[in-house]
């Protein structure tokens, strides 16, 4: 945590508080919360509303790693819209602690309170509206070790799917994930230092509360007679990942089949397959939403002078009209919707 984080605020963080040992942002303001938060978590909107929102606004966040996964405390005070799309790189699992809040999951609509939680995909949008003195738990799951259980637990990959992000802490499966989430919190905390002499035992702990997560998930599953049907095949083979890997690092640059299928050190027709028996997705589609998911991310986290056009180019977008069609497909507004609410 920073000196200016410290001088935002104008006071030491609150000791009763979860995690305090671990507070990364403390300010009053929300332009520092959205860059900072942003940058532990992803770019997004971040907008105080109501006649108080410039009063009570005091974003909070406390961070800690605990075997894989990241372990948060977050509030900010004053009611706020929480806008960051597609998470992309991970699950987020919310726990009100305090207040509530409306968490809109692709075509779901959870009001989260203490007794429910949410679960987020990263294969949905997500929007939120936190209400004043809204505080939440948050466990961040990455991505490849929630699919790696999913795998584990079924003895197959399935397509992908999705769920109810709604988790009832009073019934049983909630309550289980309700009182571990808890016990990684107070092991967290109770740490000399994160990490120290606990590797295998915070792995196993971690382990044992993502199976509970992908319970969740699969008991949860949206037409899960289809979607969950068996397909014996092996996890994404290494020229797979590794073509994806440098896809996400060049977005900016020119990305064709032969030098991809270099790059992953296999021939064209085997990288194609591969894309396509194990991501259910072409090559070219696959390129296409990594640029218009990063392309958001930049909206959303753009200084308010940015130009839309700019920004496509900088992630390989060329054709503007196209893209702008395709971003409205994705995300179900254009472009300068997102940079204008961005300005709000």
């Amino acid at each position: 945590m920073d000196d200016d984080a410290n001088r935002d605020v104008g006071h030491r963080p609150d000791a009763s508080r979860p995690l305090a040992r671990y507070a990364l942002v403390e300010t009053r303001d929300p332009e520092a919360a959205r860059d900072r938060i942003g940058r532990i978590f992803c770019p997004h909107r971040l907008v105080p509303v109501g006649a108080d929102a410039a009063a009570l606004f005091e974003a909070r966040h406390h961070m800690v790693g605990f075997g894989g996964l990241t372990i948060n405390y977050v509030a900010y005070g004053a009611e706020v819209e929480i806008d960051p799309g597609f998470l992309d790189r991970f699950f987020l699992l919310q726990i009100p602690l305090a207040g509530a809040a409306l968490v809109r999951s692709g075509p779901h609509e959870t009001l989260a309170d203490p007794e429910r939680a949410t679960l987020l995909s990263p294969l949905l949008p997500t929007r939120m509206v936190w209400e004043a003195g809204c505080e939440k738990l948050i466990i961040l799951v990455p991505r490849e070790v929630a699919e790696e259980h999913v795998v584990r637990v079924l003895d197959r990959i399935p397509k992908p799917f999705g769920f109810d992000p709604a988790i009832d802490l009073r019934r049983p499966r909630g309550a289980a994930i309700l009182s571990q989430a808890k016990l990684l919190q107070h092991l967290a905390e109770s740490q000399p230092q994160p990490g120290a002499g606990m590797d295998v035992f915070e792995s196993e702990l971690a382990s044992a509360f993502v199976t509970l997560l992908v319970g969740h998930m699969l008991e949860h599953a949206e037409g899960s007679a289809s979607l969950l049907r068996p397909q014996r095949v092996s996890v994404a083979p290494a020229h797979v990942r590794r073509a994806e890997e440098y896809i996400r690092a060049h977005l900016d640059s020119p990305l064709t089949l032969p030098h991809l299928s270099e790059k992953a050190g296999s021939s064209v027709r085997s990288l194609q397959e591969g894309f396509r028996q194990f991501r259910d997705s072409t090559i070219s589609d696959f390129i296409l939403t990594q640029r218009l998911d990063r392309w958001r991310a930049l909206l959303l986290a753009s200084d308010p002078e940015a130009k839309v056009g700019d920004l496509a180019l900088a992630v390989g977008l060329n054709h503007l009209g196209r893209a702008a069609a395709a971003y409205r497909d994705r995300f179900g507004e254009v472009p300068s919707q997102t940079l204008r609410n961005r300005r709000r």
